[in-house]
């Protein structure tokens, strides 16, 4: 649940719209789209009080939440258990709900939870439950995920630091400011690259953990190409140490615009080329085939840039 007085100020609107484009072309790679949102996403569930719940403790409780009106948190025996919903054919789910506007105004649940989807995720997926997946939005979208979909976002979440930090640490930063980082990228070179992995390390292991890095294993070149297209080069495997499975990134500027492109390169499986990723502002990784040729990524990714072809 949320922080007693806090409600959490969720931010789907990339989200629905993705779930809008599959439903009117309900393609593999549409639905990959909705599972990439989904992995940083911010839902609501419904859930039950559990019936062993001390009375006079839920009594409190709603006295504090004003009737609902206001969050509190929820533990021990007031903790709540998720609903489970049924389809026609026997099947059970989780609901999960992308904004409180999804759930009708007469629908009306003993509690709502606040999670990460990947947390409901996690959960679903239990054999113990079984259940057969996730409805998303059931009152309107209806959008079923099946297990099959959650195991393989759940898989997802089990990579490397290093990989997750090229992923969306290094994409984070560049999209937050796309001027100012070709900018201090430009000057400070492996520095920057070193404090950016810094930072997302930090975040994804706490602040005690020693940092394995440093900036002779990056490499980093600059490219003020045209008036509308700057590009950096990241190098991510130059000295040894970084040990994912990302060889290199290459972030993409127009000036003019301000449009910007984020590029992965990730090595390929044995005796397979290696891979061409693009991440987007939002964190949606999208694989986009097999990347260039070594020594000729910078010349085809020009051609591949958005604007380019405008």
């Amino acid at each position: 649940m949320a922080e007693q007085g806090k409600e959490p100020v969720l931010h789907n609107e990339a989200l629905e719209e993705a779930v809008k484009v599959f439903m009117g072309s309900q393609t593999n790679e549409n639905l990959v789209k909705i599972m990439m949102v989904l992995e940083k996403a911010m839902v609501i569930q419904p859930a039950l009080l559990p019936k062993e719940a001390d009375p006079k403790e839920i009594q409190s409780l709603i006295e504090k939440s004003q009737g609902g009106k206001t969050p509190v948190k929820l533990s021990g025996q007031a903790q709540p258990r998720p609903i489970i919903v049924k389809n026609d054919k026997g099947e059970q789910f989780f609901a999960v709900f992308t904004a409180k506007e999804q759930i009708p105004a007469q629908q009306r649940y003993p509690a709502m939870m606040f999670l990460p989807f990947r947390a409901c995720a996690q959960m679903a997926v239990k054999p113990e439950l079984q259940l057969s997946g996730v409805v998303l939005n059931p009152f309107t979208d209806n959008l079923v995920l099946h297990k099959a979909a959650l195991e393989m976002m759940n898989r997802r979440g089990q990579i490397l630091t290093e990989d997750k930090i090229a992923r969306d640490g290094l994409s984070g930063r560049f999209y937050e400011d796309r001027q100012s980082f070709m900018e201090k990228i430009g000057k400070e070179k492996e520095n920057f690259v070193l404090d950016c992995y810094q930072e997302s390390y930090r975040q994804e292991k706490g602040e005690s953990a020693a940092f394995p890095y440093r900036a002779e294993d990056f490499a980093v070149m600059t490219l003020n190409i045209s008036d509308t297209l700057h590009m950096a080069r990241i190098g991510l495997a130059e000295g040894g140490s970084v040990k994912g499975s990302c060889l290199s990134a290459f972030c993409c500027y127009n000036p003019q615009t301000e449009e910007g492109i984020y590029y992965l390169i990730q090595k390929g499986a044995p005796k397979q080329r290696n891979k061409l990723l693009t991440v987007d502002e939002h964190g949606v990784c999208t694989e986009a085939g097999e990347a260039p040729e070594e020594g000729s990524e910078l010349f085809e990714l020009m051609g591949r840039v958005p604007w380019a072809e405008k």
